[in-house]
Order: structure tokens, then sequence, then C-alpha cells
């Protein structure tokens, strides 16, 4: 998988928003969707900066923040009443972002299914595939919390060499997953930046000096 292929399709968690509604799975055809368009929205705050240049990239609608390694591409989808705002930065080793999702008018103490998304987010993933080889499978999947809120957590890996991670956190109004993609050889650095970008969620409220709970890879 090339750089490009990588950055591609990620782009299309975006549109995974359109089969999820406060966490139920919609019938729908729409991960055939083309990729969204690029955010008009100034929704990528870059603030202080981090080591190696990193610097801190806010959801201005939610407050949710998280460090990334560059300056994102920002894409938004509105399908379904689901809003999705996709953060994504191209790496060495493939790409890295973060989305927020959110469902409008639903209740928002109602649990996210975690599991359903997790398999939503791959399928639009791996619509863009060109073979078998190239389709993300999760492994290792675990629940666990992030900053004290449900998550569900896997490993990915495809027959090209690809491997990645993948951590989908319920923030109760808001859902944030965090995905890596690393092309073959790249995997030491992919394991360290995810686990860098998981460190540095921050939620409304938090305290400056705190971190997220981020002890597992994915």
């Amino acid at each position: 998988m090339t750089r490009r292929s990588a950055l591609r399709r990620l782009v299309l968690l975006a549109a995974s928003t359109s089969v999820i509604t406060g966490g139920v799975l919609l019938p729908t055809s729409a991960f055939a969707a083309p990729p969204p368009r690029t955010a008009s929205v100034a929704t990528a705050d870059a603030g202080s900066g981090d080591a190696a240049g990193w610097s801190r990239t806010t959801d201005t609608t939610s407050g949710i923040s998280v460090r990334l390694p560059d300056r994102p591409l920002v894409r938004q989808n509105n399908e379904d009443g689901v809003r999705t705002r996709l953060y994504l930065v191209p790496t060495e080793y493939g790409a890295i972002g973060f989305s927020v999702f959110e469902a409008p008018g639903t209740d928002p103490s109602a649990p996210w299914d975690l599991k359903a998304t997790l398999s939503s987010v791959l399928e639009g993933y791996n619509s863009d595939a060109k073979s078998s080889r190239e389709v993300l499978r999760s492994t290792g999947a675990h629940a666990g919390t992030t900053k004290g809120s449900p998550d569900l957590g896997a490993d990915l890996t495809a027959a090209d060499g690809s491997r990645g991670h993948i951590r989908l956190i319920d923030l109760g109004e808001h859902m944030v997953v965090v995905m890596t993609v690393s092309e073959r050889g790249h995997q030491d650095l992919m394991d360290k930046d995810h686990r860098q970008v998981l460190d540095s969620v921050r939620v409304p409220g938090d305290d400056a000096t705190r971190s997220g709970d981020s002890s597992r890879p994915a």
C-alpha cells in the first residue's frame, strides 16, 4: 500500500458516519460514496508545540483535541443525522488521524455501539481496496477506558504487510476514533505515534496536566 492510498482510504472514515446514528448501524450503501470534500470551517487549531514539531489540533465544535505531528487535512461529512469531522496527517509510514462523530438530537447518555462502529469504519476504509491483500482486518479487539470513558481498541493487519491501530472512545455526546496505518517496515514508528496521540487526548474540562489513559497501543 502506498502512502497516498493510505491517506485516501483514511479519508473514507468521514463517509462512515452515513451508517452510524447514535451508534446504531443503518442499512445503506454509502460506503461506496466518494471521499467528502475538504472542510471549509476552521476547526484545526494548532496550539502550543510538542517534541519533534507536534502541535495540538482542536475540534472547535466539541472542544476535543489531540496532538498531531503536523497540521492536518480537515474533512467533514453530514449525512443521515450524523456529523463527522476528520483530522488527518500523512506520514512517512502512511497516515494518522482522528475523527469526531456526533448525532445531534440523540440521547447523549445512550452508549455508542463501538463494536458495530469498528466494523463500519473498516468497511468504509476497505471499500477502496484494490485487492484482497489490501483489506485491513481487526485483531485482538479489547474493551477498556480512555480518560475514564469506555473504549474499544484493536490492531489492524492486511496481507500486503500493512499494519495499524484503532481506538474508539465513547465520550457520550461524541465519539472519537483514532486510527493509524503504516506500510511494511515502519511499524515501530507507527506504534510510537499512535500511543502519543492517545496520550494527548483532551476533552473539555480536563486539567491541562492530565493525559489520556493509553497504556495499550490500540
